[in-house]
């Protein structure tokens, strides 16, 4: 599935969609080039899980943590410099019962990631545009994808008009 997304407040309101989604020991694969949305994106699914509360880049910190019940586990894979390196990170052990887990630059470690998953990967295509391509991982993701739980019919209220 492909949206397009109009800029950095549609980027937003599809992650506030997604947070509502989401639900403990869920995993979010994010790819994509630089500037081209991925922390715009989480930063969506951060308010829409715990309203109010702000994430910011974890690229020099490599994780962050967001909230409690669910807590949100944010990676930035970004400086990865070995598959190997995963392991010092601990990632797996904070992806206990009670946390989403959501991982930008997962390209560097797609190995290491959940099986069920979904996979977004975002592209700059145009002027502050983006091409945001959906790709479920196992039944669940699946199943919401195809009820259009994800579709721009859903979404597209959310967006805020301080963006």
């Amino acid at each position: 599935m492909r949206s397009l997304l109009a800029g950095a407040g549609e980027t937003r309101a599809f992650g506030r969609r997604l947070g509502s989604l989401l639900r403990p020991g869920d995993w979010v694969a994010l790819t994509g080039d630089l500037g081209s949305g991925k922390t715009t994106l989480v930063s969506g699914v951060v308010e829409g899980i715990h309203s109010g509360l702000r994430s910011r880049s974890p690229t020099y910190v490599r994780v962050e943590l967001y909230g409690e019940s669910p807590t949100i586990v944010h990676a930035d894979l970004y400086r990865l410099e070995s598959a190997a390196e995963w392991d010092t990170l601990g990632i797996e052990d904070l992806a206990g019962a009670d946390a989403i887990v959501l991982v930008e630059w997962a390209d560097r470690a797609l190995d290491r990631l959940a099986k069920e998953r979904l996979d977004l990967s975002l592209r700059i295509s145009g002027e502050g545009a983006r091409e945001l391509r959906i790709v479920p991982k196992g039944g669940r993701w699946t199943g919401i994808v195809r009820a259009g739980a994800l579709d721009r019919e859903h979404w597209g209220h959310a967006l805020d008009p301080r963006d």
